[in-house]
């Protein structure tokens, strides 16, 4: 019998703006597009920025 277990997620990333850009790219090249779900970007007023990605983990398991 075949299981799938399907879990949302989020990756949250925070730091100066060009470190933040850099590993969002880096981590949304790496996740497959049909499990992207959202990305929210919210500023800060010490200049840091905040990213937020939702995305979905998908496994199937086989159980015998």
């Amino acid at each position: 019998m075949d299981f799938t277990i399907r879990k949302i997620c989020t990756k949250i990333i925070t730091g100066a703006q060009s470190d933040v850009e850099e590993q969002a790219n880096d981590f949304l090249s790496k996740l497959d597009l049909l499990n992207y779900v959202d990305v929210k970007v919210a500023n800060s007023d010490n200049g840091t920025i905040s990213v937020v990605i939702v995305y979905k983990e998908v496994r199937k398991l086989n159980h015998t």
